[in-house]
């Protein structure tokens, strides 16, 4: 086997050293990513590589904190996503069933708000509810519009239901159908704090 030049094996050992120090877990892995660049902007630099060659590298090592947040921030971002993989809510439901009985009331046939309704919710990255008897969302988020105009539901649905169709209510009328359309009303994570 062939000896490598020192400084090779120079930096062979130092990486070696780096990435015993660090864990597999997520946290460490940028850690020993960071270590590791380090180890290789400081031999670059040691062999003669001018700064302005390092630059890239450097930046990057400055940089990785504000990447790794700007990940998780995009990541929680990415809301469709994440909601894909849950079921909406009761009181999501409660808020749905308001916006179809103010389309209801605004001239809409029932079917016609439910489907405009849960095209809105998909769209939000919010699937249909998961119960109701049939293949196609919109008639499942009616049936469970007509459960809860029945009376099944907790009290905390009920109570949702009946403040948010207060809220929408409070709402110019003139106002009301263009702002339920235009906007993801409904949704209580758009909603100002």
């Amino acid at each position: 086997m062939e000896a490598l030049p020192p400084s090779i094996d120079r930096l062979a050992a130092a990486l070696r050293a780096a990435r015993r120090t660090y864990t597999h877990d997520g946290d460490d892995q940028i850690a020993l990513g960071r270590a590791c660049l380090h180890v290789l902007i400081s031999q670059l630099a040691i062999e003669g590589v001018p700064q302005e060659e390092l630059q890239p590298l450097v930046d990057i090592e400055r940089n990785i904190d504000a990447l790794k947040l700007r990940a998780a921030r995009a990541e929680r971002n990415d809301v469709p996503e994440r909601r894909r993989r849950n079921p909406p809510s009761d009181i999501l439901l409660a808020r749905l069933s308001a916006v179809i009985d103010l389309l209801v009331k605004g001239g809409y046939g029932e079917e016609e708000a439910a489907q405009l309704v849960t095209r809105r919710m998909l769209a939000a990255g919010v699937p249909p509810p998961q119960k109701g008897g049939d293949s196609r969302g919109w008639k499942r988020l009616l049936a469970w519009r007509a459960a809860l105009n029945q009376g099944v539901g907790s009290p905390e649905v009920k109570g949702e239901y009946r403040e948010f169709s207060r809220d929408i209510e409070a709402i110019p009328a003139a106002e009301r159908l263009k702002r339920v359309l235009e906007t993801e009303l409904w949704d209580r994570r758009r909603r100002p704090r």
